[in-house]
């Protein structure tokens, strides 16, 4: 019986990889866009055998776009993470931090060489430490330079293969070759043309409309029409289930920028800047993803800043993902006198969407500073915590 049970398993195997022979990275539209927004919270309440009701509460937010096309590509990016606390006695007053980092490019591509593009930076952070009565200058830094590659927005593929996977477990539609869905992924992709040509209350029916014309050509539809499960089907898999980002690619940039403001208020130097940046699917249900950067201040008193930020994503089911990271940093201050500081972050992520805008988060994550200062944080710093995640769009 088990010998049965795993010859039947391995023939399911070997029928789903040749049934889907199509790649991510075959997935090359030339012009599409993407963007995502949450909100999330963790807090925490105690009262009882203490002097005063104590709290601890941290709030989180970004927001991620990301726009290409053959011409020019542009991303812009905004985090921020919001603390506040206070301890039981009742000595301890009420704390808050918070720190807010937006970025952006853009890419200008030359028309007589494919990859090679010019572009335009900018970031902006603000911050207020704990402790702080208020908060530091802003940090604002613009940039310029010249670049080689291109990143592609898969993510549209990986919502056909889902919808073609369920439709065909369904009977709605019968295999669809890779022809046909590369040209459903493209009409899904095309989701803002069909709302500014129709209106926000119509487009979905044109819409849908030409999904169901991409396979009633390719010949899969089995009753003619796609019907009121197909369409339903569809409209969940596309607004209520959660299909995480897929990108793949790469590209490289090396440019110089201007430091117009610190957080000090005081040091505004030119700088040196590299960049790589790196996606690449794996199969169907995973996404590596890694973006490198260098900075050094162009100065008689050099100081550098190295950042290596790598995820690792995979679709354990159509509610849960498990997100893995691992965050480092490198700080050499153009103060000899100060000592390099090296910080390490591992995390892991299991979110659990209850909807399609709202999941449950369970993370675990260890940080580890090395700076060779006495300040409290030698120690491997291990947290788990729960929370609430919302998705604004």
């Amino acid at each position: 019986m088990n010998r049965t049970k795993f010859s039947a398993l391995a023939a399911g195997l070997v029928f789903a990889v040749s049934a889907n022979a199509i790649e991510m990275t075959d997935y090359k539209l030339a012009e599409s866009f993407y963007d995502e927004s949450y909100v999330g919270m963790n807090f925490d309440l105690k009262n009882g055998n203490q002097d005063q009701t104590s709290y601890n509460g941290s709030f989180t937010g970004d927001y991620r776009a990301k726009y290409n096309s053959i011409p020019s590509a542009w991303d812009f990016n905004v985090d921020g993470k919001a603390d506040v606390s206070r301890g039981g006695n009742d000595a301890d007053d009420s704390e808050d931090n918070y720190i807010i980092n937006a970025n952006g490019h853009y890419d200008k591509y030359l028309e007589s060489y494919e990859n090679v593009f010019l572009y335009g930076s900018g970031e902006l952070g603000l911050r207020k430490l704990t402790g702080a009565g208020s908060a530091d200058d802003p940090f604002v830094k613009l940039g310029v330079g010249v670049g080689y590659g291109r990143m592609y927005n898969a993510t549209p593929l990986a919502k056909t293969l889902r919808i073609a996977d369920d439709l065909r477990d369904y009977g709605v539609i019968s295999e669809l070759d890779d022809d046909a869905l590369l040209k459903l992924a493209n009409v899904i992709d095309r989701e803002s043309e069909f709302k500014s040509k129709h209106g926000l209350s119509e487009y979905k029916k044109y819409w849908f409309e030409a999904m169901e014309e991409v396979i009633k050509v390719a010949g899969a539809l089995k009753n003619d029409t796609l019907g009121a499960f197909g369409i339903v089907r569809i409209d969940e898999i596309l607004f209520t289930e959660r299909v995480s980002p897929r990108y793949h690619g790469w590209l490289v940039r090396a440019g110089v920028g201007q430091i117009l403001s610190n957080y000090d208020g005081k040091s505004t130097d030119p700088t040196l800047d590299l960049m790589f940046e790196y996606g690449k699917p794996i199969g169907y249900m995973s996404q590596f993803y890694n973006v490198a950067k260098y900075s050094t201040i162009l100065a008689d008193e050099v100081g550098h800043i190295f950042t290596n930020n790598m995820s690792y994503t995979y679709e354990v089911s159509n509610a849960i993902d498990w997100e893995n990271s691992w965050n480092f940093r490198y700080d050499k201050a153009s103060d000899v006198a100060i000592k390099d500081i090296y910080t390490n972050r591992v995390s892991s992520t299991f979110r659990f969407y209850l909807a399609n805008r709202l999941s449950f988060n369970t993370t675990l994550s260890l940080t580890s500073v090395e700076d060779d200062i006495n300040n409290e944080n030698e120690d491997l710093e291990t947290r788990f915590n729960f929370g609430i995640t919302y998705r604004l769009k």
